[in-house]
């Protein structure tokens, strides 16, 4: 997934969006991480990237300190802030707990989401019909997140949504929009059959089906392991610890 040594530069001059520079220096470096222009392990050295950026250091500083915040890079004492390292045993098992805690979530939102939830939910599912191209991955990777979290929050139950929130912050299903820009013949499958699955979450939503609603976010997040298991080259006997049925 390593595209260490891609310019970071890009330069700011695009991003008039009248965003604070930190704001934006955050989310090029959040990028970077994603897509692997910021290799894992590497360094994030604020001198360097601010020269790279063409800024000061502290937007930089500000930036990396939200990235650590946020489990995308790791402070080291005494050596610095690194870009965060996953192992495949990592990933298989925050894929379960997101199938575990995202049910629960789920199951507690389907009795009260508001009829403004579930218009959001659509409005989110119409819009992410239109972006299923290489270069528009990270949009769709954001509605995509977008429409998680909202189910999630209108589960009203607090403390669970900040563990799932927490758990979103680019990681695992960054790694399956990288994956996807990296392997263009098998991405327009995916992302259709994504698009179902959303609608079918959303339906048994509608419908208050609690037993539908677990069944299909269960296999929705099955089948990003299947993916990612694919992407990444993991293992079948690691990711088989959490996910038997999808080596079988």
């Amino acid at each position: 997934m390593s595209r260490k040594g891609t310019p970071l530069s890009g330069s700011f001059d695009a991003l008039e969006d009248h965003r604070p520079l930190s704001d934006r220096v955050y989310n090029r470096l959040q990028d970077a991480i994603i897509d692997g222009r910021l290799a894992p392990g590497q360094w994030l050295r604020q001198e360097a990237l601010a020269q790279e950026l063409g800024t000061s250091q502290l937007p930089v500083r500000e930036a990396i300190r939200r990235l650590a915040a946020e489990g995308l890079a790791i402070r080291i004492p005494y050596k610095g802030v690194q870009v965060a390292k996953y192992s495949p045993e990592d990933i298989t098992d925050m894929l379960y707990i997101r199938m575990v805690l995202e049910s629960l979530a789920d199951l507690y939102a389907s009795s009260q989401i508001s009829t403004q939830d579930s218009a959001k939910l659509e409005w989110n599912l119409e819009e992410a019909i239109h972006y299923n191209q290489r270069d528009q991955m990270a949009e769709r990777r954001e509605l995509n997140k977008e429409f998680h979290l909202t189910i999630c929050r209108a589960s009203n139950h607090q403390y669970l949504i900040r563990q799932i929130e927490a758990m979103w912050v680019g990681f695992p299903s960054s790694m399956s929009y990288e994956g996807m820009r990296r392997q263009e013949d098998l991405s327009q499958e995916r992302l259709e059959q994504e698009h179902l699955e959303h609608w079918k979450i959303l339906s048994a939503l509608k419908e208050r089906n609690s037993a539908l609603i677990e069944g299909e976010i269960q296999q929705h997040i099955k089948n990003l392991a299947r993916d990612l298991m694919e992407i990444m080259d993991i293992p079948g006997e690691i990711i088989e610890t959490q996910f038997p049925e999808i080596t079988s």
